[in-house]
């Protein structure tokens, strides 16, 4: 018997998320282990670098998000025959950036810059590569492997940092290299795999596949996820250059919590957009809707382990402690980061409001920025920017929201004001826990 499409997408919510949980659990364990085998100084050195180091991942200049927009709801046989053209391209643009990057590192005097430039480099290389892969996964709606390619970089870098001594930050940087070098190659030998279907008479029918059209089309999806990078990491950007490398540690530890938040959009959203382009008109943007719900639960079970996460921090990580406020704040933005990218994002980007989209990134990058030098520029504790960052993810969402409405009249009934009751509902709940008792297992 045929699956319903609601069974298929429980299924496919399953399998990825999933893998996601096992990634955010594997994040889980080097939030504690890291930084228990470096000093607070180099730890702050190897969290500057995880700031910087996605912005050089967009170095594909659209390429794979234009691959998966051409290929979301094709058959795997489609995607088979056009990736290996893609794979050709991406390694091509990131080898010559490789190249340009050695070159300009060979004189260079600042050891520790020469290794993070070349290293910036090598884990775009493989994080794009690794994404092109399971972006051929996700269109192709074989979410299992997907799966396991989300989950191999994390791995892979957990037992390498468990096995290995490591007490400088370029050893752990080596090792975070290998990781996404081999998630690249695993998601490689997966695509190759997929039954390649050379007969299909429907395929020549359709437009040629071009790269440079991909690109092209990859480019504003690229720009929107520029500034949604921008939107969450800014704060970060502009708080490394203002304060010690010690409240970096600080901050960029409290930062880690949002691995996963970031870790569930992308697991919502991959699902959502392959899903969504099997479907037609307003019934893109309802059942994209229906993802507030997803995220009303994934929030619910995140603040469940808010105070087990404090108290074990507490015991085994006693320099970390003051930067418990800033998880909180962290903690209590996070659902509407992810509502902005899942279902915001996610109804423009399916109706092919791309610009809109970018409008919408752009301005809570700039709104987040605003508030974050404006807390530094009154000198205010760290866990006030994150909440500053808070506040803006929470007016940008309310803007996408917004536009979304007026864009698109069938985004109405995606229930965007019972999420944003529920959101505060929540998060008052856990300040009430924690006020009225110091115990955690009663918090």
């Amino acid at each position: 018997m045929a699956s319903t499409p609601n069974g298929q997408l429980g299924r496919d919510i399953l399998r990825f998320g999933t893998a996601i949980a096992i990634t955010v659990a594997l994040g889980a364990v080097q939030v504690f282990v890291v930084p228990r085998r470096l000093d607070v100084e180099t730890f702050g050195e190897y969290r500057i670098f995880l700031v910087y180091f996605p912005y050089f991942g967009l170095l594909h200049f659209g390429l794979a998000d234009g691959a998966f927009l051409r290929w979301a709801g094709r058959t795997p046989g489609e995607i088979h025959r056009e990736w290996r053209r893609a794979f050709g391209w991406m390694l091509g643009l990131e080898g010559a950036l490789l190249v340009i990057a050695v070159i300009a590192v060979t004189n260079m005097g600042a050891a520790l810059a020469a290794t993070f430039i070349v290293a910036f480099v090598l884990c775009a290389m493989a994080a794009n590569l690794s994404a092109l892969a399971g972006y051929a996964l996700q269109a192709g709606g074989d979410f299992t492997r997907a799966g396991i390619v989300a989950v191999a970089a994390p791995l892979s870098f957990v037992a390498v940092v468990l096995l290995f001594p490591m007490h400088t930050s370029t050893a752990v940087i080596g090792a975070y290299v290998g990781s996404l070098g081999f998630s690249a190659l695993l998601g490689s030998v997966m695509v190759v795999v997929l039954p390649s279907n050379k007969h299909d008479t429907e395929y020549e029918k359709r437009s040629p596949f071009a790269p440079l059209a991909l690109i092209r089309d990859g480019a504003h999806v690229l720009g929107a996820n520029l500034a949604a990078g921008l939107a969450q990491s800014i704060d970060k950007v502009v708080v490394s250059f203002v304060v010690s490398k010690g409240d970096m540690a600080l901050y960029g530890f409290a930062s880690s919590v949002a691995v996963a938040g970031i870790s569930a959009t992308q697991t919502m959203q991959r699902v959502a957009l392959s899903h969504a382009a099997r479907r037609s008109g307003d019934d893109r943007a309802r059942f994209i809707g229906r993802f507030y719900d997803l995220t009303l639960v994934a929030f619910g079970v995140a603040l469940i382990f808010v105070p087990l996460f404090e108290v074990v921090v507490a015991r085994t990580l006693p320099d970390y402690v003051t930067a418990l406020p800033i998880v909180r704040a962290f903690v209590i933005g996070a659902p509407f980061w992810i509502a902005l990218h899942v279902v915001v994002v996610g109804t423009l980007q399916s109706h092919g409001l791309v610009r809109k989209q970018f409008a919408i990134e752009l301005g809570g990058a700039l709104v987040v920025l605003l508030a974050s030098v404006a807390c530094l520029a009154l000198h205010t504790e760290l866990w006030v920017i994150a909440a500053a960052g808070t506040v803006a993810a929470a007016a940008t969402w309310g803007a996408g929201v917004t536009v979304v409405n007026r864009a698109l009249p069938a985004a109405r009934e995606q229930g965007a004001m019972s999420f944003f009751a529920a959101c505060i509902w929540q998060s008052a709940a856990i300040g009430v826990a924690m006020a009225v008792s110091p115990r955690w297992d009663l918090q």
